[in-house]
């Protein structure tokens, strides 16, 4: 799509030692038929060729109106890194993504043509494949007629929606509104649901039905990794702390935050354990 008249969409990727996989991510973003873009790649403090691999993309990007900025920092985890990405977007509307995964050619497309044709919308999430050991790509099996519904706080929240980063495109007209410190809680997990559930909370969401995005396993990724029960205790215990902080900043009444807290997937994951092993 010829988009310089088009709504600029900002694309913040925070990368960490991703020299394994990061062109394929930013490959993804050169053969985007939407080309209004700006990339924004956080380097989190990698010590391989990530900072190298990025800004060799600069230029050839560059031939298709793509900016991309490549900005380096200590190693703080990936909420930091998307800190750092916010203050300096400048796009109309706003998405996010791993450095290992990647998007289909229309993904940004098809995100902004939905958007503008459903003005009332503030968010849009497509479907997603599953790239899991030998590149063997499957549509993921997400939650039926739940992924239609436009209110999608509590289905979040309970575990119900679709998260996965790249799979989602806000205004950020509506995200300022929300968050006018374009910032979300330092916490080392769950930067996904520190992004999408305040939006989530006040505005409706719209689904495509077709998946748009390449969300890649990888066993030795920080998500996916083996851990033991006291590991998956003080993971839980970690994103527990995570939800309150993102009501805290919604200025949410105690009641309602100790509710939500009580009600998430987290806090049913972590009782589901502790039972099970005495």
């Amino acid at each position: 799509m010829k988009s310089r008249n088009m709504p600029l969409v900002s694309i913040i990727s925070p990368c960490w030692n991703g020299e394994r996989y990061i062109e394929r991510m930013l490959e993804s973003i050169y053969n985007q038929t939407y080309e209004n873009i700006e990339m924004i790649c956080i380097n989190d403090g990698s010590t391989d060729r990530t900072e190298e691999l990025i800004c060799s993309y600069i230029d050839k990007l560059a031939v298709r109106g793509i900016d991309l900025k490549c900005i380096n920092q200590s190693n703080l985890g990936q909420a930091a890194a998307l800190n750092t990405g916010l203050k300096h977007i400048r796009g109309d509307f706003l998405s996010w993504i791993d450095c290992d995964d990647y998007l289909t050619e229309d993904s940004v497309e098809k995100k902004v043509t939905a958007l503008m044709e459903n003005p009332t919308y503030s968010i849009v999430t497509s479907d997603f494949f599953i790239v899991e050991g030998n590149n063997i790509e499957t549509r993921a099996k997400t939650y039926g007629n739940l992924n239609y519904q436009q209110n999608q706080f509590y289905l979040t929240l309970v575990g119900k929606s679709i998260i996965e980063s790249h799979c989602h495109m806000i205004r950020v007209e509506d995200f300022r509104k929300i968050n006018p410190s374009m910032e979300i809680s330092k916490c080392r997990e769950g930067q996904n649901y520190q992004i999408l559930l305040p939006i989530l909370y006040h505005y409706k969401r719209l689904y495509i039905d077709e998946p748009l995005a390449y969300y890649v396993i990888r066993k030795d990724s920080h998500f996916h990794r083996k851990r033991t029960l006291e590991e998956w205790i003080k993971r839980y215990d970690s994103l527990i702390k995570m939800l309150g902080d993102v009501f805290i900043s919604m200025s949410l009444p105690e009641w309602e935050i100790e509710k939500y807290i009580n009600l998430s997937t987290f806090m049913d994951e972590k009782r589901r354990l502790m039972e099970s092993n005495g």
